[in-house]
């Protein structure tokens, strides 16, 4: 497991005064960077190998969200690797322990000049990332037990979370409204020079005309986006739920994300 501190900044806020979601995701994603880093496998040896871990699937789980100022611990670990496909939870608590926000993810080995997956992952990067036991199955030792099991939403809250149904019998969309398209800007891109997950989630997020307070949230990234790339944005509503696809011009999921609020 790797670990750091910080503080919640005003930068990092939403209206509410507590961390976004984007700031959350940024969190999770800062956290396995430095642990990276600090393993001597971060950018410079990607670099050298041609590679790249790329995110391809989310599903945060907020107990509740991080206030201005306070101070918080950010925790991962990686869980699962079967040929190209990497599996890491994520906590992030106050310095006493009390978990706010726990999340799941899956990664893609990539080989980011031939933009395929890569099969043989370096053994040094799996000795210095280790393999331990994914949240979903450490609840009683983070003490989510009893939060997990007097939820209604108990099935999301284990990782199991199914997209409604939006596609009809021809690949057409139903219920999904489109939205004004987006022009990725240099802004969105990242060291690989795609749109960075989080940023994909603010494009998405910004569709949502109204501040909602997300309790669980889930994505799936599909198609990555460059610079100068038209993005096509639907939305779909259901009582407790928001939908946000991110498309291409043949209408093509690059990012669906969901929101129960």
């Amino acid at each position: 497991m790797y670990s750091f501190t910080t503080r919640v900044r005003y930068s990092e806020l939403a209206e509410d005064k507590k961390a976004s979601l984007v700031s959350v995701i940024n969190y999770f994603q800062d956290c396995c960077t430095f642990e990276s880093e600090d393993g001597d496998i971060g950018l410079g040896w990607l670099a050298d190998h041609n590679t790249s871990w790329m995110l391809t699937g989310w599903q945060i789980h907020v107990i509740r969200r991080p206030r201005y100022c306070e101070e918080i611990k950010v925790t991962t670990w990686a869980c699962g690797f079967k040929y190209f496909v990497g599996k890491r939870s994520f906590t992030i608590t106050t310095l006493e322990g009390e978990v706010l926000i726990y999340a799941m993810s899956e990664w893609a080995y990539m080989n980011i000049k031939t933009q395929r997956p890569e099969k043989n992952v370096p053994q040094k990067e799996l000795d210095v990332y280790g393999m331990a036991v994914p949240i979903e199955d450490r609840f009683s030792e983070f003490g989510l037990s009893e939060y997990v099991e007097s939820n209604p939403d108990k099935a999301l809250l284990k990782g199991k979370i199914s997209l409604p149904e939006i596609m009809n019998a021809d690949d057409e969309f139903t219920g999904l409204k489109p939205q004004p398209p987006i022009v990725v800007t240099a802004d969105n891109l990242d060291t690989n020079h795609h749109v960075n997950n989080a940023q994909y989630v603010a494009l998405a997020k910004s569709v949502i005309p109204e501040e909602i307070d997300v309790k669980h949230f889930r994505a799936e990234i599909k198609r990555q986006s460059v610079l100068g790339d038209v993005i096509y944005p639907y939305i779909y509503r259901e009582d407790g739920r928001i939908v946000v696809m991110l498309c291409d011009e043949a209408e093509q999921p690059k990012l669906i994300s969901e929101y129960y609020i």
